[in-house]
C-alpha cells in the first residue's frame, strides 16, 4: 500500500521549487504594486501638511507621523461631513437589503416558474447586461420627477429605488438557482412548506455564497457611487454621501494634501476591509453561479 502511494506522488524537482518561486514572487510584486498607493495614502494623512512635502522625495515618505490633525480638520471644516459617512452607511444597508430580498425572489420566479413569455423574460433580463449603466440615468430622472421623488427628503427613496433591481444580480442568482436540486423544494412542500417558506427556510440557507457575494458587490457599488448621488443631492448637503464629499474636500483646498488624504483614507479603508475578510464568499459565489 505505501509503496502504491509513493509512486503516486510527483517527485520535487528543482524546476518545480524554481518555478513555484517564480510564481509566489510575481505575486508579491503584483500585491506590493496595488497596495502601494493606499499604503503611502494612508502614512501621509498621519502628517502634518507641510511635511507631507518635505518628505516627498526620500523613504521618509512611508513612515507615519501618527499627527491626526487632517482627520479632526475634516470634521471641524465640514459641518456634514461625518454625517455623510452616516449617510454612506444608510445607504448601503438599505440598498443590500432591498437587492438581496428583490432580486433573490425574482430569480427564483424565473428559475423554477414556467409561465408565458418566460424565457423572452429571461431573453431580456441577459441583454440589459450589455447596456451601460450610464445610459438610463436620464429615463430614472424622468420617471422619478413623474412620482415625485426629487423634492425634499424624498430624494432619499428616489435615490436607493434605482439601485435595488439589477439585471446582473438576477442573471447570478438565478444561475446558482438552477443548480439546487427540485428534491430539497419537493421535500419541503411534503412537510407543508409553501413557496414561500420554502424559499427563506430550504433555498436562501443553500445560496449562502451568492447571497454573500451581490451582498459584497452591492456595498462595494453603492459605497463608491457618484454620479446620481452628486445629482441627486445636489442642493442638500445634509444628505450627500462620503464620495461625493470626497469632491468638495478637494475642490475647498486641493493644496491641503493631508486633509485631502485623510478623506480619501476614510473612502477607501472600508472597501478594502470588506474585500480582505469576505474575498473567500466574492471567489466562492462567482465559481458556483459561473459553473452551475
Amino acid at each position: 500500500m505505501e509503496t502504491a502511494i509513493r509512486k503516486h506522488k510527483k517527485p520535487i524537482t528543482v524546476q518545480k521549487v524554481l518555478t513555484k518561486s517564480a510564481f509566489y514572487l510575481l505575486l508579491t510584486v503584483l500585491c506590493v504594486i496595488f497596495l502601494f498607493p493606499i499604503f503611502w495614502m494612508v502614512m501621509n494623512s498621519l502628517k502634518p501638511h507641510a511635511q507631507i512635502y518635505a518628505d516627498m522625495n526620500s523613504w521618509k515618505t512611508f513612515l507615519p507621523a501618527f499627527d491626526f490633525g487632517a482627520y479632526g480638520e475634516l470634521f471641524t471644516m465640514f459641518t456634514y461631513f461625518g454625517r455623510s459617512i452616516l449617510n454612506s452607511i444608510f445607504y448601503c444597508a438599505v440598498t443590500i437589503i432591498g437587492v438581496l430580498i428583490v432580486n433573490s425572489l425574482a430569480a427564483y420566479a424565473l428559475s423554477r416558474f414556467k409561465f408565458p413569455g418566460h424565457k423572452v423574460l429571461v431573453t431580456i433580463i441577459i441583454l440589459l447586461l450589455m447596456i451601460p449603466v450610464e445610459t438610463s440615468i436620464v429615463p430614472q430622472v424622468i420617471i422619478l420627477r413623474n412620482l415625485g421623488l426629487l423634492k425634499g427628503e424624498a430624494r432619499i427613496i428616489g435615490y436607493l429605488l434605482p439601485g435595488i433591481v439589477s439585471p446582473m444580480y438576477i442573471f447570478q442568482f438565478r444561475a446558482f438557482f438552477l443548480g439546487i436540486p427540485k428534491e430539497l423544494e419537493e421535500a419541503a412542500a411534503i412537510d407543508g412548506c409553501g413557496r414561500l417558506r420554502t424559499f427563506f427556510r430550504v433555498i436562501a440557507p443553500c445560496a449562502k455564497p451568492v447571497f454573500a457575494t451581490v451582498a459584497i458587490f452591492t456595498f462595494m457599488g453603492q459605497w463608491n457611487e457618484y454620479v446620481f448621488a452628486n445629482f441627486m443631492f445636489a442642493s442638500y448637503e445634509s444628505l450627500k454621501p462620503l464620495q461625493v464629499f470626497l469632491q468638495l474636500v478637494n475642490t475647498h483646498n486641493p493644496k491641503d494634501l493631508a486633509c485631502v488624504l485623510a478623506a480619501l483614507t476614510f473612502g477607501t479603508i472600508p472597501i478594502a476591509i470588506v474585500y480582505i475578510f469576505f474575498q473567500r464568499w466574492i471567489i466562492e459565489g462567482v465559481a458556483f453561479s459561473g459553473l452551475k
